[in-house]
């Protein structure tokens, strides 16, 4: 029974002073020596050859895990002999918190080879509602009051009810976070991922994994929100055998998922991706067609996301922002509660990865939502615009 440290902290100086720690311990006293860990690291400070004074960029609140915590910690321009004594400094602190077995280690991204290579895959892309400075006040009001401000509640309640109805009974379950894979429980991974989220820094995200390695997988990824972008979060299915019956049903499960829930969606929509990259990210990002590059880089538009689409997909959710910029519901689209509306395209199983109908019904879907797409250089000048008037007047 000891504290252990394994951080290999010299592997990182001076090209890498960004790190996330993992201490995993069952020791019931392991939250204290984190809180006391994490103090020991604010503290830690050096005069530079200017004769100011240096200390650590960021240091995180520690995200609990089943059996282990993480702290996110930049050491900014703290010099090399300072971040070579870290490792002794946090084995004393926790020895000195009384925990007595613990593991301290550099966290090294884990492979994500094995979930990536599987597809294709059904992806719904889900944006909550704006804060402050671009959308509602009581948004904002409603996180501020909260301690967990920038937890995406009803983002993750939605993707846990999916995820749970998703994922096979006997298939292993896992939370990736910030380059970490911990095993769980169907039990304890809603409260494992709400505990992330509650501490996590913005623009992080954690995904709840269900599979078993081979052909079937089912991630729902929920992110915390950054820079006045909405919440988001992606849900990824992945079928057993690859089968294209059973892929379209998924479809519309998400569909109708979406669907339930739009009064609370500022956007969403369902696509199919040619196989399971990035379910860790809930971000969309564009994808090259097969046999054609890219012309012009289509963007995410995150900041966007209540005027803006980034492509045509299978299904959409289109909220007011979007229907104003159209003119009207789009040919083909139906009304929803909350100003919403919804526009489906085609069947799901044309979108399908090889189906001869796949290029002509993406583009029909984006000749119907032609006004709600932009390049890269629109949306910047778009998303500045949009700084310029939520500025203050004195700052403009």
């Amino acid at each position: 029974m000891a504290v252990v440290v394994v951080l290999d902290i010299d592997e990182t100086v001076p090209e890498r002073q960004s790190l996330t720690i993992e201490v995993r311990s069952d020791d019931a006293r392991a939250p204290t020596g984190m809180a006391a860990l994490r103090d020991a690291l604010l503290r830690l400070e050096a005069i530079g050859v200017g004769g100011e004074l240096l200390g650590p960029a960021f240091v995180s609140a520690p995200i609990p895990l089943p059996g282990a915590h993480l702290l996110l910690v930049d050491l900014g321009p703290l010099p090399a002999e300072n971040i070579l004594a870290v490792p002794e400094l946090l084995a004393w602190q926790l020895r000195d918190a009384g925990v007595r077995d613990a593991v301290v280690s550099v966290v090294r991204p884990a492979p994500v080879d094995a979930v990536e290579e599987l597809g294709p895959s059904a992806r719904a892309y889900l944006r909550g509602p704006l804060g402050m400075p671009f959308g509602d006040r009581r948004v904002a009001e409603v996180s501020a009051g909260s301690p967990s401000a920038r937890l995406p509640l009803p983002l993750l309640d939605m993707a846990l009810h999916w995820w749970h109805a998703e994922r096979h009974p006997t298939d292993p379950v896992s939370a990736a976070v910030l380059g970490v894979q911990v095993p769980l429980t169907a039990e304890t991974a809603g409260p494992a991922a709400a505990a992330v989220l509650s501490t996590l820094p913005t623009a992080t995200a954690v995904t709840l994994l269900a599979g078993d390695g081979a052909d079937r997988l089912a991630a729902a990824t929920v992110g915390s929100t950054q820079h006045g972008a909405p919440p988001a979060a992606a849900l990824s299915v992945v079928s057993p055998r690859g089968d294209p019956a059973d892929l379209t049903g998924r479809m519309r499960r998400l569909r109708d998922l979406l669907c339930a829930h739009a009064a609370t969606l500022l956007w969403a929509g369902v696509d199919v991706e040619p196989d399971s990259r990035r379910v860790l990210v809930p971000q969309w990002s564009q994808r090259p067609e097969a046999g054609r590059t890219p012309v012009s880089r289509r963007p995410g538009v995150e900041v966007l996301a209540d005027e803006l689409v980034p492509d045509a997909m299978w299904f959409q959710v289109l909220s007011a922002g979007h229907l104003d910029r159209l003119g009207g519901l789009p040919p083909g689209a139906t009304p929803l509660p909350e100003g919403r509306a919804e526009l489906t395209v085609g069947q799901p199983e044309q979108w399908l990865p090889g189906h001869p109908d796949a290029a002509a019904v993406r583009a029909r879907g984006r000749k119907l939502l032609a006004g709600l797409l932009v390049d890269e250089a629109y949306a910047w000048k778009m998303s500045a615009d949009r700084l310029r008037r939520c500025a203050p007047p004195d700052s403009r």
